[in-house]
């Protein structure tokens, strides 16, 4: 068992040996953080290949603790989140759709963390609903059956990364990216079959579809929002424009396809200005999340919204076409279902608490 890097530089990819002596020497307290940020640094400026995505996902999903979830097999489970990153500074777009999806019968377990790279990330503004995040692992099933969905706390799932948690913090603060940006969708410990994952960097794809596939997901899309006036993209599909989409359909062999959509495939109207779309800190998230939820808001976040819970739960095989999916998601908050989950979250969270 090696006890030192390899060097990502000198090799196009790292086998799965390698992969796994990485993470743990990546996890092991006595090894030095500066051969630590080495390591990092040259495997991201060589570039990160789906291979190694899926492995090093693999490897430190080995270590987390996996929820009890019991459900009927005609229901998958379903992720829907994005990498982060974009710096758009939008409203908690995923986390609401996950109340949407899950209230047009779709069986949501969402993985994330608080905020990194943006004033409001999904635990925070789930806090801020009075959802409760730190569950007991046998109740997370509880959870699920009864709200339709359930978060999972990233630091609290995966204990063992804490480890390189400073390192992590000490690089971003110097703007150097690494694996670890990247990892946080494909790390969900229920292993979702179905998964929507926004991808801030539209050329990554094709390789994210195919990480996503290696990793076991029946049914998948990485997506990239275009359309900004700036002339950026968001980690999900936009409502402002046309967005890339990369699918993978495991049947039994990976079967991809590269596609684009509009908001007018699901129905929708393209937003002509993003201002809408903006979002605060996670007290000013929660209540417009409170409100479109409530139909006493409309406009771009309500349809960046049901977009993006369209696609979920088109993704998740709730309807067979675009449209059909929009009007499951649009029905979900106007017939209350979609709040309704949101209150059923706080009621079994609050009792599943630790």
């Amino acid at each position: 068992m090696s006890q030192h890097f390899p060097d990502p530089l000198e090799r196009p990819f790292l086998s799965s040996e390698e992969i796994t002596d990485s993470v743990r020497l990546l996890l092991d307290e006595r090894i030095p953080s500066a051969k630590k940020g080495i390591f990092l640094t040259s495997l991201h400026q060589r570039g990160e290949t789906a291979q190694e995505l899926a492995g090093f996902a693999k490897a430190l999903l080995r270590g987390a603790i996996i929820p009890e979830i019991n459900r009927a097999e005609e229901t998958p489970l379903l992720e829907l989140c994005g990498t982060g990153g974009d710096r758009a500074g939008f409203l908690n777009i995923s986390t609401a759709a996950m109340f949407v999806a899950a209230g047009a019968g779709a069986c949501v377990v969402k993985h994330g963390n608080r905020a990194v790279s943006s004033r409001c990330g999904s635990a925070d503004v789930l806090e801020a609903l009075g959802v409760s995040l730190h569950l007991k692992p046998s109740h997370i099933g509880e959870v699920l059956e009864r709200a339709g969905c359930v978060f999972l706390l990233a630091s609290d799932v995966h204990p063992t990364v804490a480890a390189v948690a400073p390192l992590r913090r000490s690089l971003a603060a110097e703007g150097q990216m690494t694996i670890f940006n990247l990892l946080g969708p494909l790390l969900n410990p229920a292993s979702p079959e179905c998964q929507l994952t926004g991808i801030n960097r539209p050329e990554m794809l094709r390789l994210y579809a195919e990480a996503m596939g290696l990793l076991g997901r029946r049914t998948a899309w990485a997506v990239h929002g275009e359309g900004l006036h700036d002339g950026g993209g968001v980690d999900e599909l936009s409502i402002t424009g046309p967005s890339r989409v990369v699918s993978v359909r495991a049947t039994p062999a990976e079967n991809f396809e590269k596609f684009s959509i509009t908001p007018a495939d699901f129905g929708l109207e393209t937003a002509l200005t993003p201002e809408r779309l903006l979002g605060g800190d996670a007290q000013a998230n929660a209540s417009r999340i409170m409100a479109i939820l409530s139909n006493q808001e409309d406009g771009a976040a309500l349809d960046m919204i049901l977009l993006n819970a369209a696609a979920a739960l088109h993704v998740a095989g709730r309807a067979s076409s675009l449209p059909a999916a929009a009007g499951l998601a649009r029905e979900s908050i106007s017939s209350g279902r979609a709040l309704r989950s949101l209150k059923l979250l706080q009621e079994a969270s609050a009792s599943a608490a630790r």
